[in-house]
């Protein structure tokens, strides 16, 4: 077969498969590259390939290899919100369940991260410009956690204090064991990943600082809970 028909064959694939359709399969591509290699691994020319649709294709869906990667970080973000808001807690959860729900919230992203480091460090990393919508959603999540931590207070499960200040300190917190655990400074200092328990501790810890002291010693003497669920 002579790359011109092989070309054509691969442009007639995209016009039947819908242009919605190819824009979804050049954006999976595109994660998985980055996913393999980081930011370098991901090529125009390979994104179309992996793909399946023409050289031709990407450049229909995007203006560059930047505005692809733009689009792949908008996608892990949204997926990672999903997770942590499913997760907290809210105004009709019982008091008692607050910390639980908080820990699940925060080991979501926690583990999001440590499992797919290469999408995390485009997310929140300095290789992008102009990813606005990107953080537009970083700041949903960051507004999402103020709303449950406020919630908290109210139901007086979550200790006094200011909680958007309350809300950045726990993501930075996990944003640094995010950034520990992927780089191996906590693999080295013999820390497991999160499956093996040492970060879900960590996080359990995060959350009784967060917790007025009732609320704490129950879940000190109690151990830990499985991954995910500290």
């Amino acid at each position: 077969m002579s790359a011109a028909h092989g070309e054509n064959a691969a442009a007639r694939e995209e016009e039947a498969g819908g242009s919605g359709d190819t824009r979804e399969r050049l954006i999976e591509a595109a994660s998985r590259l980055l996913a393999g290699g980081g930011p370098e691994a991901v090529t125009m020319r390979g994104v179309g390939e992996l793909a399946g649709v023409s050289r031709a294709a990407p450049y229909r869906h995007f203006d560059d290899k930047n505005d692809l990667l733009r689009a792949v970080a908008q996608r892990s973000i949204d997926a990672v919100r999903t997770e942590v808001v499913a997760a907290l807690p809210t105004a009709d959860t019982p008091p008692a369940e607050v910390p639980a729900a908080l820990r699940r919230a925060f080991f979501a992203y926690l583990r999001d991260g440590v499992d797919r480091p290469e999408h995390y460090r485009l997310t929140f990393g300095e290789h992008l410009a102009d990813i606005g919508s990107v953080r537009e959603t970083a700041e949903e999540i960051m507004q999402s956690c103020v709303a449950a931590l406020t919630d908290g207070q109210r139901a007086g499960v979550i200790r006094a204090g200011d909680p958007r200040a309350m809300a950045i300190l726990a993501w930075s917190a996990l944003h640094g064991l995010v950034t520990l655990a992927t780089s191996g400074h906590l693999a080295r200092k013999g820390l497991d990943t999160p499956e093996g328990g040492e970060l879900t501790h960590l996080v359990a810890d995060l959350v009784a600082g967060l917790t007025v002291r009732e609320e704490r010693e129950p879940a000190r003497r109690s151990g830990r809970g499985p991954a995910g669920e500290p």
